[in-house]
């Protein structure tokens, strides 16, 4: 059993990925897919998944605890054992339902995902239930696509949504929350789609929660945009609402489900933040990667924003920024700074490293050209991450500078022009014609970021260090409540 005092967890032998959360007595037990570092498959094979499982009262101190389900062999049904949900207990026992995959049993004429489940009394012995097979009903899915299951009470019965395809509609569009319904855990009866976006390829990790009065229906998408989205509605209500902006997080944030605290009252939201290949910025996003949480803010319209658990910042030291103009006209006057000028401006506010905290009050009334905070900065600016605030167009973006240009006219050139992917990363700004608190958090190649109540969580690899900075370009802008600390 290890412990790791970071918001950011990842297993020392492998990846996070899918969750599936339970509280029991004060005590989060994250379940979770686990892809194993040294694992890399095989022709012909998957590289399987297991359940790790892992305790936590924070989201910051989380202790490692043995494994709970090791997925099958090469012929059995389970040779990855996927994404599900854990209920109970239910008459004194745990349920973990969860998806089995093998893509050999289509060559037998068998469905490559069904669910299935174990028992525990614990919720750290776990025993498969090896007569429990629950296949997708073709009146309504496709056999090949039944996973993720969701266990949830609907009146005195009990629910199941699930990842699952229409039989009908453009192949890439016919993603579906499959429904289920039973008596007993035991028997389960398959029901026409919860939900249809009519959008996305497959709608992983779907949940359906209620709080604050409103009911949210969670899920992931990767075919048309990779993000994890909900849908809300009013009580009595059947038809979904969708928000503006309807992503919790940024699209480097995937499968994120919630858990209750022993209120009810308040949730947390968990997911993972992908990896990139070979540890850089321009790298692709890769399955799994490191734990990420925040607590869900129920907005008064419905919608829903997230912020940092309480924990999560704590473990840093705080004091006020020293402000150190470098370029242009800027006047600084306690803990605030201004700028005003034709040109372009910035000032340092020391330097941060692997781990490091700024906060800072951002009014959005700038009239100027560009302005935002720059992280881990070169001290001539020639390179930074770049926090833009563009009121204007309603969103904050993370743009990685430089960025990176080929020669289009090189002969042994592709034509790629920016070659960098992603560069810009963009979340909504909350609607406010005031002033925003923005809270950055760094973490190695982390970059925690929320507005108000908007989380921007992305990888940083390429710069390690540097300097916290402000900048603006042509007119004016102002930074006050400037904070910065490091790990305790």
């Amino acid at each position: 059993m290890t412990e790791a005092p970071a918001p950011f967890h990842r297993p020392a032998d492998g990846w996070f990925g899918d969750v599936m959360p339970i509280l029991v007595d004060g005590v989060y037990h994250v379940f979770y897919c686990h892809l194993d570092r040294d694992d890399t498959g095989a022709p012909g094979l998957c590289k399987p998944l297991t359940w790790a499982h892992l305790t936590t009262r924070d989201f910051v101190h989380v202790e490692e605890q043995p494994r709970a389900l090791d997925h099958g062999g090469p012929d059995d049904v389970d040779l990855l054992a996927g994404a599900g949900s854990v209920t109970g207990p239910v008459d004194g026992t745990y349920y973990a339902y969860y998806v089995g995959i093998n893509p050999r049993r289509t060559d037998r004429g068998e469905p490559e995902q069904v669910v299935l489940r174990a028992t525990s009394q614990d919720l750290m012995d776990w025993k498969k239930d090896e007569d429990f097979v629950f296949e997708a009903d073709p009146r309504w899915y496709e056999r090949d696509a039944w996973r993720d299951p969701f266990l949830y009470r609907h009146g005195d019965r009990w629910r199941m949504l699930l990842c699952a395809r229409s039989t009908e509609g453009p192949a890439e569009r016919r993603g579906a929350i499959g429904l289920a319904e039973s008596d007993d855990l035991l028997t389960w009866r398959a029901l026409p789609p919860l939900y249809t976006p009519g959008t996305t390829y497959a709608p992983e990790c779907p949940e359906i929660f209620t709080l604050a009065g409103r009911e949210y229906l969670v899920y992931s998408t990767y075919s048309d945009r990779f993000a994890t989205r909900y849908r809300y509605r009013e009580p009595g209500q059947e038809t979904w609402r969708r928000a503006d902006w309807d992503a919790l997080d940024t699209n480097d944030v995937y499968a994120m489900n919630t858990v209750a605290d022993e209120t009810g009252e308040r949730r947390h939201l968990i997911g993972w933040l992908a990896t990139r290949a070979g540890d850089t910025d321009a790298g692709h996003r890769q399955w799994g990667g490191d734990l990420v949480a925040h607590e869900l803010v129920p907005r008064p319209d419905g919608t829903l924003g997230v912020a940092p658990p309480e924990a999560s910042l704590a473990r840093f030291s705080r004091s006020a920024a020293h402000v150190e103009p470098r370029a242009g006209s800027w006047t600084v006057t306690g803990d605030e700074a201004a700028y005003e000028g034709h040109g372009f401006g910035w000032c340092s506010l020391g330097a941060c490293g692997h781990t490091a905290l700024l906060e800072a009050d951002v009014p959005l009334d700038a009239e100027c050209e560009e302005f935002g905070i720059a992280l881990r900065a070169r001290d001539d600016f020639s390179a930074a991450y770049l926090l833009r605030f563009e009121p204007r167009h309603g969103r904050v973006v993370l743009d990685r500078r430089p960025h990176t240009f080929d020669g289009p006219f090189d002969h042994d050139k592709d034509r790629s022009y920016v070659s960098a992917p992603d560069h810009e990363i963009e979340r909504p700004l909350p609607r406010t014609d005031g002033t925003v608190r923005v809270r950055v958090a760094l973490d190695g190649s982390i970059l925690s970021v929320y507005v108000d109540d908007v989380a921007l969580t992305t990888r940083g690899y390429d710069l390690t260090d540097g300097e916290f900075g402000l900048y603006a370009a042509q007119g004016t802008a102002r930074f006050s409540s400037l904070v910065v600390g490091g790990a305790l």
